[in-house]
C-alpha cells in the first residue's frame, strides 16, 4: 500500500480499509505505551494516527450510497 502523502498514485479504496484500520490500531497501542518524555515522537505519531483515521473516514464515506440513490432505483415488477 502506497503512502498517499508521498505517492501520487496511492489510492484509498475499500480494499485498503483493513490495512489503514490495522495501522491506526497499532499506532494507538504504541502511543499509549510512550512515556511522558517522548513528546516529539508522540506528536509525530498523533499526526500519523489522525491521518489514518481521516483516510478510514473517507473510505467509509465513499462506500456509502449517495443520498437519494435509493429513490432512483426502479421498483420491482409486481
Amino acid at each position: 500500500m502506497c503512502d498517499s502523502a508521498r505517492c501520487p498514485q496511492a489510492t484509498h479504496h475499500a480494499v485498503h480499509r483493513d490495512a489503514w484500520a490495522g495501522h491506526a490500531e497499532n499506532t494507538k497501542t504504541f502511543l499509549s505505551s510512550l512515556g511522558p518524555t517522548r513528546k516529539t515522537e508522540r506528536a509525530r505519531l498523533q499526526g500519523d494516527l489522525d491521518r489514518a483515521l481521516a483516510v478510514i473516514a473517507s473510505i467509509d464515506a465513499a462506500a456509502r450510497p449517495a443520498p437519494g440513490a435509493a429513490d432512483e432505483q426502479e421498483e420491482p415488477c409486481g
